[in-house]
């Protein structure tokens, strides 16, 4: 049975930008065998717990019918599900098989925690301080502990803010990824395009609240990037 020639782990948390990623390299993406079919997907294979997590990874692997194959991956699959006591190991391993390593990051926090809570509930327009500052410590955690995953692996960084963010940059970003992944890039690739001007203010009703419990916490910092930005 014939394997994907191009494999990819995509690494992150949640709401770092791991779908536009794949949809800019399903746009984009050509190798030599032609483009990826419109169904392509890329899935989160470790999010519940597998006795033998490398050997269920590549029974998806084995299954993929296209030349590109990637998954998604967090740091709390393998330390929280997997129970892994040196998860940095487990990505070097998968280096070794030639998965090449995306680590998806976010410089906002306090949008990415905002993101997560929000995703919870989508339809409540408050947000509870005392999760906020809850969601924003596992956050940090994580970012923490992906780091030092991803320390000892050649990878590609994927920074959301300045990498996904403005339709402007996608084009580089693309090109970025498709030379990491070894893949020919097709010549006429169109992008996405979903823009919203919003303030921090208006993703809540009670930012007043948010805002006095954040001055009181150990993340008072993250107020001070919460000026109106362009988000997706």
């Amino acid at each position: 049975m014939s394997q994907p020639t191009h494999r990819f782990v995509l690494f992150g948390t949640e709401f770092s930008g791991g779908r536009l990623v794949i949809d800019l390299l399903r746009r984009v993406a050509d190798a030599r065998h032609g483009p990826l079919p419109s169904n392509w997907k890329v899935e989160s294979l470790l999010a519940h717990r597998h006795f033998f997590p490398l050997r269920h990874i590549q029974h998806h692997q084995l299954a993929c019918p296209d030349y590109a194959f990637g998954f998604k991956l967090s740091a709390a699959d393998l330390i929280a599900t997997h129970q892994m006591s040196e998860p940095h190991r487990f990505m070097e391993l998968l280096h070794k098989q030639g998965y090449k390593v995306i680590h998806l990051q976010r410089r906002d926090l306090m949008r990415h925690g905002i993101a997560v809570l929000k995703a919870q509930q989508p339809k409540v327009q408050t947000i509870n301080p005392t999760e906020l500052i809850a969601t924003l410590k596992h956050l940090d955690e994580q970012r923490v502990a992906e780091a030092a995953m991803v320390a000892m692996v050649p990878h590609l960084t994927i920074t959301y803010e300045t990498d996904l963010l403005d339709p402007n940059v996608y084009k580089a970003t693309a090109e970025r990824l498709c030379h990491f992944l070894d893949l020919k890039q097709r010549q006429r690739a169109q992008y996405p395009v979903k823009l919203v001007h919003r303030s921090i203010t208006d993703l809540m009703t009670n930012y007043d609240e948010v805002q006095a419990a954040l001055k009181q916490s150990d993340y008072a910092y993250v107020l001070t990037g919460a000026s109106a930005k362009l988000v997706m």
